[in-house]
């Protein structure tokens, strides 16, 4: 039997600053060890310094633990908190058509009526039997589909992304679901000023407008400081600046560095504007820019309509300094509470949840309270809030416009 210490990193995201302030969907689902479209800003080689083995491997862990898991929830009676298939891997690669661990994760969700986001670069979800369970899912309200692109670019897609499907395939991909009532998010992920919004802002708008996409998230470029200046004049954008991902420096792990804000904000700003007058909602992803959300959440999860359990971040806390103004930084416990009482996971209910999944939620939520209680990290997390007199205030769009200048 695997302990609740094993399933802590197999069911849930690890604990960080940025992810335990700003994530809602926290249970993971990894089909697969790595993956095959060779992304040159992939993540997940982060999270896999210590692993040399390029094979792929279906992980048989995440279904024995995801079957026990879904199973206790749905037999307890207990809202259900999204999973996201997948964080670190393309859950479709090719290799799912012969191993289909995705399909088995998918299988089990919709046996057990567990809702999940399904994130993926992928055109094999066209194909039988994964559209077929895809469907069910949805007739169910059991599934948002998020389709990544980085750019619409063909030749720029090709360089970043040499082995994933080309972009018009993604958008194809993107427009069957659509057609079938069922809800689409695209993901600009990374987010590369200038290149992102291919061919031109108002038509990269437009195309999704025509799909049916329903919202769109950003996650601006994150590399390794020491190449990311370098990946950035590949593309004509020397100018751009960047700014430190990683909060310190760790011993054994590389410095990340990102877009900088200077260099985001105003091109969010008019895609936010753009995507509204459509009716499709907006939001950043791990970047904390809650002034500029038009969503109730960054990953769309509103568009399920039935009952989730979501936990309490960042955003809920902007939300409230905003309509009932700033919170004593010693109250923030207090806040949480009263979160609990108008349902969010938090508290004392977590402890309602199987213990694979309530003891590292408690560690999250502990992470969260301990980046609102501290002024610095808090500003790198969520440049939304700050700590001003020892109570936490919220930044209009004016105001983070404000900043930018004043930086330049």
């Amino acid at each position: 039997m695997l302990s609740a210490v094993t399933a802590m990193t197999e069911l849930v995201i690890n604990v960080s600053n940025i992810v335990s302030s700003l994530c809602y969907s926290l249970i993971r689902l990894e089909p697969y060890n790595t993956c095959v479209h060779q992304c040159t800003y992939c993540y997940a080689r982060w999270y896999r310094r210590n692993e040399s083995n390029n094979v792929i491997v279906p992980r048989v862990k995440a279904v024995y633990e995801f079957r026990t898991y879904a199973r206790k929830v749905y037999r307890i009676g207990l809202p259900p908190i999204p999973a996201r298939l997948s964080t670190l891997v393309d859950p479709f690669i090719p290799h799912e058509e012969l191993y289909r661990t995705s399909l088995t994760l998918l299988r089990i969700a919709l046996e057990y009526e567990y809702p999940v986001i399904v994130n993926t670069k992928s055109a094999l979800i066209l194909k039988s039997p994964w559209i077929d369970v895809l469907e069910k899912l949805a007739e169910k309200d059991l599934l948002l589909l998020q389709l990544s692109i980085s750019t619409l670019d063909n030749r720029v897609s090709r360089m970043i992304e040499p082995h994933a499907p080309a972009p018009e395939l993604r958008l194809k991909v993107l427009q069957e679901f659509a057609s079938r009532n069922i809800p689409v998010v695209v993901r600009l992920s990374p987010y590369i000023p200038r290149v992102s919004l291919y061919p031109s802002l108002k038509d990269f708008v437009e195309i999704v407008h025509e799909i049916g996409v329903k919202h769109v998230i950003v996650e601006a470029l994150r590399l390794e400081s020491s190449s990311i200046k370098e990946f950035l004049q590949r593309f004509g954008l020397a100018d751009v600046d960047v700014e430190s991902y990683s909060l310190r420096e760790v011993g054994g792990l590389r410095p990340l560095s990102r877009i900088s804000l200077s260099a985001r904000l105003r091109e969010y700003i008019a895609l936010q504007n753009a995507l509204t007058k459509y009716g499709i909602t907006f939001a950043t992803c791990k970047e904390g820019l809650f002034a500029l959300h038009t969503a109730k959440d960054c990953c769309g999860m509103y568009l399920f309509k039935r009952s989730l359990a979501l936990r309490p971040t960042l955003a809920e806390i902007y939300n409230i300094v905003r309509h009932c103004g700033p919170i004593p930084v010693d109250s923030v416990e207090s806040v949480l509470r009263q979160l609990e009482t108008q349902g969010y996971l938090c508290g004392s209910r977590i402890t309602m949840y199987p213990k694979r999944i309530a003891k590292p939620f408690r560690y999250h939520e502990k992470k969260l309270l301990r980046v609102l209680r501290n002024p610095d990290i808090l500003r790198h997390v969520a440049p939304s809030l700050n700590i001003v007199d020892g109570k936490i205030v919220a930044k209009d769009i004016a105001m983070l416009e404000v900043g930018m200048e004043n930086k330049s």
